[in-house]
């Protein structure tokens, strides 16, 4: 059967989920970047000067900022795709998106969008000079608790990794925008959140999620 929550986030459920049983805490090491909580970092040699200095500090106050709603937590590791080009019209970003960030140019602009359960989209656009060589995309998620049973893994956590990042309709950014950043006007999104590598009655759970801009002053 599958479970809609307030149609942002939907999550396939086998009917053998009944038989989960609670497993400890083990944090996932395939949702690492090797640059901390995010790729986003000072300490990452494409957000290089002053612009991308900037940018890693606007990030970090996002991120810090904005609130998971009550009861639930924000991961500790973001997940990052990557798209060469990338560009399907003038306002929207889209195509195969790979794991990971990319790592030559400059990050020259950065693009943020909220879902309604505060999930977080960064995306930040790479450049050579004045020619636009491709995107990253940066999710923050916060975790998802099995609606059955406080006692079942979470359906996203630490615990499992996130894969095969989508955006079927493309990434619509907006950079009119007062906030000091751009704004992503509208993102579908779908992520497969995997099984509990320590607990073998956990499943794999497809994630959708729709991100839009954010309030900013």
């Amino acid at each position: 059967m599958k479970l809609r929550m307030n149609g942002t986030l939907s999550i396939t459920i086998m009917a053998t989920m009944l038989l989960i049983a609670s497993c400890g805490k083990k944090e996932n090491t395939v949702n690492s970047n090797g640059y901390g909580a995010s790729p986003i970092s000072v300490n990452n040699p494409i957000f290089s000067g002053s612009g991308g200095s900037a940018i890693v500090t606007q990030y970090n106050s996002i991120r810090s900022s904005v609130a998971c709603l009550p009861g639930r937590t924000r991961l500790g590791t973001d997940v990052s795709y990557f798209i060469n080009g990338g560009s399907i019209s003038g306002t929207t970003i889209g195509g195969n998106w790979q794991p990971g960030f990319m790592s030559s140019g400059t990050v020259s602009a950065m693009y943020v969008g909220v879902s309604a359960f505060r999930d977080l989209m960064f995306l930040t656009k790479v450049t050579n000079g004045s020619q636009v060589t491709g995107y990253n995309v940066t999710l923050s998620y916060c975790d998802v608790a099995n609606p059955y049973s406080t006692t079942f893994p979470l359906l996203v956590s630490n615990d499992r990794a996130l894969v095969n990042f989508q955006a079927p309709s493309g990434i619509t950014i907006n950079t009119a925008t007062s906030c000091g950043y751009g704004l992503i006007a509208a993102a579908y999104t779908r992520m497969l959140s995997q099984k509990v590598l320590s607990n073998p009655y956990t499943f794999d759970f497809l994630v959708e999620t729709t991100f839009t801009k954010p309030n900013c002053q």
